[in-house]
C-alpha cells in the first residue's frame, strides 16, 4: 500500500495518507475529497553494506525556484 502526500483544495491542508487502491482519500482535516496528489520523494537509505550513498544534504540549493530545495521541488 503505498504513502501519498496530497493538497486539500477546500481547507488547504497538506497531509499523507496510506491509501489501498479501492479507496477514495478525503482529507482529515474537512472530510472533504477534492484532492490533489503531490509529487512524492522516495526515501533513500543512509548508508549499505557497501558504504554511504551519496545523497543531497543541507548544502543542496535546489533549481533556485521558490519552493524548491531539500525535500521539495517547486515543479
Amino acid at each position: 500500500m503505498p504513502l501519498y502526500e496530497y493538497h486539500c483544495h477546500a481547507c488547504e491542508a497538506d497531509f499523507e495518507l496510506l491509501v489501498r487502491s479501492t479507496e477514495k482519500p478525503a482529507c482529515p482535516t474537512c472530510q472533504s475529497p477534492r484532492l490533489e496528489k503531490r509529487l512524492s520523494v522516495p526515501a533513500a537509505p543512509v548508508s549499505s553494506a557497501a558504504g554511504s550513498l551519496p545523497m543531497a544534504g543541507e548544502a543542496w540549493q535546489g533549481c533556485g525556484k521558490p519552493g524548491c530545495g531539500p525535500g521539495g521541488c517547486a515543479m
